[in-house]
């Protein structure tokens, strides 16, 4: 059973989703009487404005999509892998953590863009920042995706995040800095970097998944080593609060998954322990 409250209280996701359709219905309705222009030249980000001190277009920019197709591809991108995150951070950190990604993409995208009079708009940052944090959280747990929504494909987050980071790359060097296509590859690759300095400050720990092979001088068979710094965690776990014990109960069966049952210290077995006899009283 749930209460009422919970019912009617949306996360902060479905929050944004609303948003960014009623920006975009507004944005459609102000276009039917003005020119497009005119509500860029006050809430998109565009090197001669910020100079004129439009500071708010930092963030700004992020609600406004340059038509139907831009705009559903953000709000599929935050219902299936920005919520992801907002689950597993929480709702506040969670709207800092898209503050964070608005600012590190346009900041980025301003970077390499201080020459020019185009503009910045969409939300992509804050998909490519979850997408980042998602991969890094999850490197090793195989997701399944449609291609071109028809082709089902099965691969690790890793490999998937280390060929977007590289599409991202080709495409600000050939595509963006050339003066070619209209999509903002360096505002993708600031949201995915600030995807990647919350996942460290969050999570404590840093990680390179990625095993790398090394031939010796002595003919010997190579050698797997892994890159790793992995502090002992600093957690507390509220037992009265149900998302507190999901959250560690998950990142628990995660390393489980990943580094065997071995792995667990003495306090994460006994937290394994109490979170069993919550579920079975």
């Amino acid at each position: 059973m749930f209460s009422a409250n919970r019912i009617f209280k949306r996360s902060v996701c479905d929050s944004l989703i609303l948003i960014l359709i009623g920006s975009f219905i507004l944005q459609s309705i102000v276009g039917l009487f003005f020119e497009q222009n005119f509500i860029y030249q006050f809430l998109s980000l565009t090197p001669p404005l910020f100079f004129s001190g439009h500071l708010w277009s930092f963030f700004s920019y992020g609600f406004l999509h340059d038509g139907p197709l831009h705009l559903i591809m953000n709000l599929l991108g935050l219902h299936f892998i920005s919520r992801s995150v907002e689950e597993r951070v929480g709702p506040t950190k969670f709207k800092f953590f898209t503050a964070s990604c608005l600012l590190s993409g346009s900041l980025i995208w301003l970077l390499f863009n201080l020459d020019t009079n185009s503009h910045l708009i969409g939300f992509s940052a804050v998909i490519l920042g979850s997408l980042c944090f998602f991969c890094l959280e999850r490197p090793n747990q195989p997701i399944t995706f449609l291609l071109f929504f028809i082709l089902p494909i099965t691969i690790k987050p890793k490999w998937l995040l280390a060929g977007l980071v590289g599409l991202e790359v080709y495409g600000l060097l050939n595509s963006e800095l050339t003066g070619f296509g209209g999509i903002a590859h360096s505002a993708h690759i600031g949201g995915m970097f600030a995807g990647f300095l919350y996942f460290i400050f969050f999570s404590k720990n840093l990680s390179i998944p990625i095993k790398f092979t090394f031939q010796h001088s002595n003919g010997k068979s190579p050698r797997k080593s892994k890159v790793s710094f992995n502090p002992k965690p600093n957690y507390k776990v509220n037992f009265g609060m149900n998302s507190s014990i999901k959250i560690e109960t998950d990142r628990i069966l995660d390393k489980i998954n990943e580094k065997g049952f071995g792995s667990l210290t003495s306090k994460e077995k006994e937290t394994l322990e109490k979170a069993k006899k919550l579920l079975d009283s």
